[in-house]
């Protein structure tokens, strides 16, 4: 049941513009690190532990901490998405089954990546929040860290990769392809997947 001080809570949280864009981010993200909001944002970090302390006392954004690298990162995403933009909110019981607790350097990745499909395939989680979890993990894995590209096999820093939508596997812009769909969006695969889809 819905009471006053609920309404009041959201309209106060709500009633902040910087705390709207912060809201819009993580609607289009689906997850991000705290950093990212605050570079996105151009926000001091007591600033926006600020404005994120409203929204989250409202229950629009949840919040968790993962280890990654040893350091710690706090990721945050939307709790309102079903009444804002029709896409279920994300289950944190869900995203803590992919991530855990810790990533150290050294993980496999294939291991986050399948834990994310079988969760898709489970219908527990969107295809692509499991890509937004995948490639927010892979975006703050050890910066300096170089990986593997799925389709050439080349070292390469992660700045140089991207993820593909299907496996949510690195792929190196020589070796990706961007596919539009019907509904004018756009995917973007790995030679892998896009063998599997088209028979190549």
């Amino acid at each position: 049941m819905i009471t006053m001080d609920d309404v009041v809570a959201v309209s106060k949280a709500l009633s902040n513009p910087t705390r709207i864009k912060i809201l819009n981010y993580l609607l289009s993200k689906r997850i991000a690190n705290k950093g990212d909001i605050m570079d996105e944002m151009k926000l001091e970090r007591a600033a926006l532990e600020h404005h994120l302390k409203s929204l989250i006392d409202a229950g629009i954004v949840g919040t968790f901490d993962v280890l990654i690298d040893k350091v710690k990162n706090s990721l945050c995403f939307p709790l309102v998405s079903v009444s804002i933009s029709k896409q279920p909110e994300i289950p944190e019981s869900v995203i803590r089954g992919v991530i855990g607790a810790e990533i150290e350097s050294d993980v496999n990745h294939d291991e986050i990546q399948e834990k994310a499909q079988r969760e898709v395939e489970a219908g527990r989680l969107e295809q692509e929040d499991a890509v937004a979890i995948v490639r927010t993990l892979f975006a703050h894995r050890g910066r300096g860290t170089k990986n593997l590209c799925v389709g050439c096999g080349r070292i390469k820093k992660m700045s140089d990769l991207s993820l593909c939508d299907k496996c949510f596997r690195p792929v190196c812009s020589k070796c990706e392809h961007v596919i539009q769909r019907e509904d004018k969006t756009s995917e973007l695969l790995c030679d892998r997947c896009l063998s599997l889809m088209f028979g190549l």
